[in-house]
């Protein structure tokens, strides 16, 4: 079975503009989701720019034991065996056909269909 990657600023931490490097409050929705998988047995990654760097990678890590995570692995590069990525920017394309699909494509890039203060989503 293949990785799930859940991105960090703005999915499994709260991001607002301008916050700078400090890594946010979780986000609940998203922390019962990672629990659930690693329950489960699913791998995940945190998949983020923020390990593009040592530094970068360990605040993470101490922000997952801070806030009683697992100890995912960090990482800001896709393989072949991710299965799903949940990221707050990414658009979801028609696959071999290069187009945003008809849902994400009428979507705002910024806020998509908010559900309530912590989710949004696209009609897709």
């Amino acid at each position: 079975m293949g990785w799930i990657g859940v991105d960090l600023d703005g999915t499994l931490a709260k991001y607002k503009s301008g916050q700078g490097s400090k890594i946010g409050d979780p986000v609940p929705q998203m922390v019962s989701k990672l629990k659930d998988w690693h329950k489960e047995k699913q791998e995940v990654r945190i998949f983020t720019a923020r390990a593009e760097t040592l530094h970068g990678k360990n605040e993470v890590i101490n922000w997952l034991k801070k806030n009683n995570l697992p100890s995912f692995t960090v990482t800001n590069i896709k393989d072949s065996k991710m299965i799903e990525l949940w990221d707050d920017k990414a658009i979801r394309v028609e696959k071999n056909q290069g187009k945003a699909c008809s849902g994400c494509a009428s979507s705002s890039r910024e806020y998509h269909s908010a559900v309530n203060n912590d989710s949004y989503l696209t009609d897709c």
